[in-house]
């Protein structure tokens, strides 16, 4: 099987805040993954200064698709075709933010969201599927 998982980010110990998240980079099969943790914009744009490509196909959205992640020039640096939030259902910071899925739709990035669509399973070996459960 050909796969990896490599931290990008931080590069150095950090105080525990959002931008301190691990983001992971992974590779399973032929699809790309980049988990971004808490990560708000401050942190997404460090990462575009430090790397010249990183496509992605899924995108694990960062701090629960709120107001402040997944800004439009890292979505449009990383370019995914999918992503998966990870959100409580009527959660009192209301994240997703209205205005982080609009981005996402802006870029026709098919989501996926936990707190209405419950678990979110990635499985295959040949072809992905993607399955919800509540």
């Amino acid at each position: 099987m050909n796969s990896q998982l490599e931290v990008i980010y931080p590069w150095k110990i950090g105080d525990g805040k959002n931008n301190d998240s691990i983001v992971l980079y992974g590779k399973l099969l032929d699809k790309r993954f980049l988990f971004t943790g808490d990560l708000e914009k401050d942190g997404e744009m460090k990462i575009l200064k430090r790397y010249s490509k990183i496509p992605i196909d899924i995108l694990k959205v960062g701090h629960h698709g709120s107001k402040g992640s997944s800004d439009q020039r890292f979505l449009d640096f990383i370019n995914p075709k999918i992503a998966f939030i990870s959100a409580g259902k009527n959660n009192r910071f209301k994240h997703p933010h209205q205005e982080t899925l609009d981005r996402l739709n802006d870029k026709k990035i098919k989501i996926y969201r936990t707190d209405q669509q419950g678990a979110i399973r990635l499985y295959g070996n040949q072809t992905w599927q993607i399955e919800t459960v509540r």
